[in-house]
């Protein structure tokens, strides 16, 4: 009976032990279920048996926020930042019958509540309560967006004619200009939308963008191959401008250069020709100062031309080039004829004369 008792003891020990356990652990799942953390990018909405109780979504609400345990109250968490909707691009057709493609997108996010709404017990004042009431989810707002804006963003396009479509000009940038279609037609949408989506969906149209605009595909291969032959058209313009431009260019070149050319020839023809003259000035005062010796010397320039190994010379008796053969320069007279005036004289005795 002693054994029984102390083998019960433990078991009993044990069996506390684990309620304790267990009952701890409860404990903090319940006190961990009984608090809500509001990040400062989330907006909490807090349920109690399916009814809305309390919203969390103003400044005061970031961080650490109590409620019921679950299940009796639970939360659901809703982004708070900018969301980007970015749709495919549609098909449409501009006042002028001119088929082309709109590619858009929009800025949103759940509307920032008033201030009146912290103290207003009614969860309906919230926009966070007819975003959840009307919407649920943030991929249901993405759709019932696109289903607003882009219908009518396509009807305000389709009013309009495509050359003004294609002025887009901003306002920053030159303010004495007024904005091209593509910047007003849609800031027009978005003013046009935001107080009924504010209203009905609690949601607030931040802004509506046109991102490209383009011609079907269908159509593009004819557009680009026009814009391909106008971008050749001009191109061959541009060469035929440039090869007249280089045949001007080359013709006054050449032009250029016969003139170099004749002007050259003709200053080498006048140096040559007053070379020449005082080559014959020098030439013939030189002879006139001794004509028989210049007979001499082109007597010899003669033989030096006419004889050679080979030359057989039929001559008469009274030639002169026989005569200085047969009789040498014996008879060749010394005298020299006065130079001409103004010749400068030297002083140096002529070998002829010594001999």
């Amino acid at each position: 009976m002693n054994d029984n008792a102390a083998t019960a003891r433990p078991r009993s020990t044990a069996t506390r032990g684990l309620l304790i356990a267990t009952g701890l652990a409860l404990a903090l799942g319940l006190a961990s279920s009984s608090c809500t953390f509001v990040d400062e990018s989330e907006w909490v909405l807090v349920e109690r048996l399916g009814q809305i109780v309390r919203i969390h979504d103003q400044p005061d609400d970031r961080g650490l926020n109590w409620k019921l345990p679950w299940p009796i109250e639970t939360t659901r968490t809703f982004d708070a930042r900018v969301q980007i909707v970015d749709p495919p691009g549609g098909e449409m057709v501009t006042a002028d019958k001119k088929n082309i493609t709109v590619d858009a997108f929009l800025c949103w996010k759940i509307a920032s509540p008033e201030p009146a709404a912290s103290e207003d017990p009614d969860p309906g004042s919230h926009p966070l309560y007819r975003f959840f009431t009307t919407l649920g989810s943030t991929q249901a707002a993405r759709v019932r967006l696109a289903e607003h804006v882009l219908p009518e963003l396509r009807t305000r396009l389709g009013e309009t004619n495509f050359d003004q479509l294609v002025d887009v000009h901003d306002p920053n940038t030159d303010p004495n200009r007024e904005a091209g279609q593509l910047v007003v037609i849609p800031r027009t949408v978005q003013s046009g939308l935001a107080d009924l989506v504010r209203d009905r969906y609690g949601v607030e149209l931040i802004d509506v963008r046109i991102k490209r605009l383009n011609f079907p595909r269908q159509n593009q291969v004819a557009v680009y191959e026009r814009m391909k032959t106008e971008r050749k058209k001009i191109a061959e313009r541009y060469r035929s401008e440039g090869l007249a431009e280089n045949t001007r260019i080359k013709s006054h070149a050449d032009l250029q250069y016969s003139q170099i050319l004749a002007n050259a020839r003709r200053d080498a023809e006048l140096i040559r020709g007053r070379a020449d003259a005082e080559s014959l000035r020098i030439l013939n005062q030189a002879h006139r100062r001794d004509v028989e010796f210049y007979r001499f010397t082109r007597t010899l320039d003669s033989y030096r031309l006419i004889l050679n190994d080979r030359t057989t010379l039929v001559l008469s008796g009274s030639s002169g080039l026989l005569k200085l053969l047969t009789e040498g320069v014996s008879d060749i007279p010394t005298t020299r004829s006065p130079p001409p005036p103004g010749t400068p004289t030297t002083s140096t005795a002529d070998p002829e004369d010594n001999r």
